[in-house]
């Protein structure tokens, strides 16, 4: 046990985790849904470049005073190095790590065709048009 008695009144980490845990929930960005057709343009997209991330990140050290470019005396920067690897490897991590589940949303219409005199048919359908679907990120 302390030799100073503990002040109930001044316990208040709970209280300070529940007004962060707001701050973060009340203050967030959010994103607008993007349409189908926004979506289908995804194909378009060129891909993660973690070449071009981590220049772009390099590009901005001024900004939060962290030097570019070599050192005195010549020495190389091990702040850009650093960040060229953080971002090949979670370049890296996404491309061949990450799985997204997708569940389409009841009612896609499927046209199908096939022909069976004998009973039940097996028969590949095709959807016509665009659907909406939900997938996590794993």
């Amino acid at each position: 046990m302390g030799v100073i008695k503990i002040n109930d009144d001044l316990q208040k980490s709970e209280e300070m985790s529940n007004f962060f845990l707001l701050l973060l929930e009340e203050f967030r960005i959010k994103l607008p849904k993007l349409s189908l057709f926004k979506i289908l343009q995804g194909k378009f997209r060129p891909g993660l470049s973690s070449g071009i991330i981590a220049s772009s990140v390099i590009s901005r050290f001024n900004e939060i005073g962290i030097p570019s470019g070599p050192l005195e005396g010549g020495q190389p920067n091990v702040m850009e190095a650093y960040t060229k690897v953080f971002t090949e490897e979670i370049v890296r991590a996404i491309q061949n790590d990450m799985r997204v589940d997708v569940a389409i949303d009841p009612g896609m219409t499927v046209i199908a065709a096939g022909a069976n005199a004998g009973g039940p048919i097996v028969t590949n359908g095709a959807n016509p048009s665009p659907h909406s679907a939900t997938g996590l990120a794993s």
